[in-house]
């Protein structure tokens, strides 16, 4: 069962035309002595012109002759659902204003067409594929690069339940109800948009950053309800609808996928796209913001550590030249604190016969607030660095003593150094991301 033959003088015709597509009656090839000069395009082997009624259809098409020889044309028209669906799209898409020719092949042969629609121009040309058949993945990618390569679009029509390619290619699933048309049940798809009520704050949490980030947009593709297959073609010829591979996954899928979309969907996920990026980049700076905070904060914390470590090293150190000192001055020995304690400003406090007399290291930064309690009091220091901290934060007159360090025995602390910023605080960072330098 073909649609197109070559007829010995009129050459192409198609036998779903009145016309036969040259001009010339059916009846002057149906069932006549002899038989008409008809012949298979693929095979050369002898055809004639068959007439049949299927429910609503009124079918004419072409036969081939007992014995013919294995046929690429025959195959590939075989089977009354190929048949039909065939006669839908052609009939659609000349009901659309284009023209519809059947098997219409490649000069190098390397796709056929099952009808291809042309638009009056010339401009536009789209081959409707009926694939009622199973085909893997690959080859019907395969079949569509080279329908792109020839500059040719193509929907691949399917009444198969069970499609595994439905999602690689542009195509459509189509049903055919007992009574009534045809029509597409997924193929098409529509974006619904969704956002958050303030844009500049997205309701949903970032994971990766603290504080808000913009919203990206929460919209989702979903399949469209099923409509009419004239519906459908008609739009396709108008170039109301095109094919796109979707590039907002859904959640039920995280792979993008090719469907059937209009402009207005394409504007919609292409707004969604675009706030996606401008999130993506705003948390990326941000977190690369808060990742130099975290190392500036860890840094600190390890310089306050090793400063600590420091102060008792020094402390340490300095108790046996302390009680000598105060033994001479006092002419007790004095009572040593084992360690720093705020009373004292974090120094070690020194007492004789029960009374505090002196402080080991304190802390310049502690002092100012324990004055009072501490200008009576011997200060010492381990270098005239310390003592300059010290003077700067006590009393006037406050008496403040340098003495050498008794010599350690344990390595002096590391002091870790604070990583570079690249010229620039975490606030200066901030405000040149959000531009607020500028302003």
């Amino acid at each position: 069962m073909v649609f197109v033959g070559v007829h010995g003088e009129w050459g192409r015709i198609d036998a779903t035309q009145a016309d036969l597509g040259c001009g010339q009656d059916r009846e002057s090839i149906y069932k006549v002595k002899p038989p008409a000069p008809l012949t298979c395009y693929e095979c050369e082997w002898r055809l004639h012109l068959v007439h049949r009624t299927h429910g609503a259809y009124d079918l004419w098409f072409l036969r081939h002759a007992k014995n013919a020889p294995h046929c690429g044309a025959r195959l590939a028209g075989e089977g009354m659902a190929h048949h039909l669906l065939k006669l839908d799209l052609a009939h659609h898409v000349r009901a659309a204003g284009w023209s519809a020719e059947y098997e219409v092949a490649a000069p190098d042969g390397s796709w056929r067409a099952d009808v291809m629609a042309t638009s009056p121009d010339g401009t536009r040309r789209v081959a409707l594929e009926a694939q009622m058949s199973a085909i893997s993945i690959t080859d019907i990618e395969t079949r569509t690069t080279r329908y792109a390569a020839a500059g040719v679009e193509v929907c691949w029509f399917t009444d198969r339940k069970t499609v595994p390619w439905l999602d690689n290619v542009p195509c459509a699933q189509i049903a055919r109800p007992d009574d009534g048309a045809v029509q597409v049940t997924a193929g098409p798809a529509r974006f619904e948009p969704e956002w958050c009520r303030d844009r500049a704050d997205c309701d949903w949490s970032s994971g990766y950053v603290d504080g808000a980030l913009p919203c990206g947009g929460h919209g989702e593709w979903s399949d469209v309800h099923s409509f009419p297959l004239a519906r459908f073609v008609a739009a396709i010829c108008a170039n109301t609808i095109r094919p796109h591979r979707l590039r907002v996954p859904s959640w039920k899928r995280d792979e993008t996928i090719w469907r059937w979309i209009s402009r207005r969907y394409f504007e919609l996920e292409e707004e969604q796209v675009r706030a996606m990026a401008w999130r993506k980049q705003v948390g990326e700076r941000l977190a690369a913001i808060q990742q130099r905070q975290r190392e500036a904060r860890a840094a600190a914390e390890r310089e306050h550590m090793a400063a600590i470590e420091a102060l008792l090293q020094r402390q340490k150190a300095l108790v046996k030249p302390v009680v000598e000192f105060v033994f001479r001055e006092a002419g007790a020995y004095p009572m040593v604190g084992r360690d720093g304690i705020p009373e004292f400003a974090m120094g070690v406090p020194v007492h004789v016969r029960g009374k505090p007399y002196a402080v080991i290291c304190p802390v310049a930064s502690r002092v100012p607030a324990l004055r009072g309690r501490l200008a009576p009091l011997v200060l010492f220091a381990a270098s005239e660095r310390e003592r300059s901290r010290i003077a700067a934060q006590a009393a006037p007159g406050q008496r403040i003593e340098v003495l050498e360090p008794e010599p350690s025995k344990e390595p002096p602390p590391t002091v870790p150094r604070q990583p570079q910023q690249g010229g620039l605080t975490v606030r200066e960072a901030v405000n040149r991301m959000f531009g607020l330098d500028r302003m």
